[in-house]
């Protein structure tokens, strides 16, 4: 069991990039997402670049339900990632 300090001194920020898919053709791009966390979990989840291959942003050419689908997929995968590690 944690104590009130601990759990206070737990927390910050980071980033978590991981590929994804977008359009029809399933195009990959490289997406960013920043998020905070606390010994809670993880909040505040934005996503910040998405990038084409060659490194250029097209998030600006995306719909925002788009890069709502996206971050969804990323909080996913950051879950995943953080059970693999434990």
């Amino acid at each position: 069991m944690l104590t009130q300090d601990q759990k206070d001194s737990i927390g910050g920020d980071a980033v978590f990039e991981f590929e994804a898919t977008v359009g029809c053709g399933g195009a990959t791009v490289i997406v960013r997402m920043a998020y905070e966390y606390d010994y809670s979990g993880t909040y505040n989840e934005t996503i910040d670049s998405i990038r084409n291959a060659s490194g250029y942003s097209i998030m600006d050419y995306l719909e925002e339900e788009t890069i709502d689908q996206i971050c969804m997929r990323g909080c996913m995968l950051l879950e995943e990632s953080k059970k693999e590690i434990f």
